[in-house]
């Protein structure tokens, strides 16, 4: 039987180590505030002047955050109907 241990991170606190995170090295960003909850830990969204510029995610157990280098230049976000 598999046990999954909940998130100590909560969605708030999330939001908070992110713009901590953000606050220290893209000064003038801001974190979004509505976290995407995965297995572990939480995706967010950051803005610039108003306009996207990125992703993160805050590790859900320790509030480790990881700036998403990967996916490049920010060009355009849509959702599907």
């Amino acid at each position: 039987m598999e046990t999954i241990a909940e998130m100590t991170v909560s969605p708030a606190q999330a939001i908070q180590y992110a713009q901590t995170y953000l606050d220290k090295n893209l000064a003038g960003s801001k974190a979004a505030d509505d976290p995407i909850t995965f297995y572990g830990y939480y995706t967010l969204d950051y803005s610039k002047d108003g306009k996207p510029a990125g992703m993160l995610s805050v590790n859900g157990y320790n509030g480790q955050v990881w700036l998403h280098t990967w996916h490049g230049t920010f060009i355009e976000e849509w959702e599907a109907d």
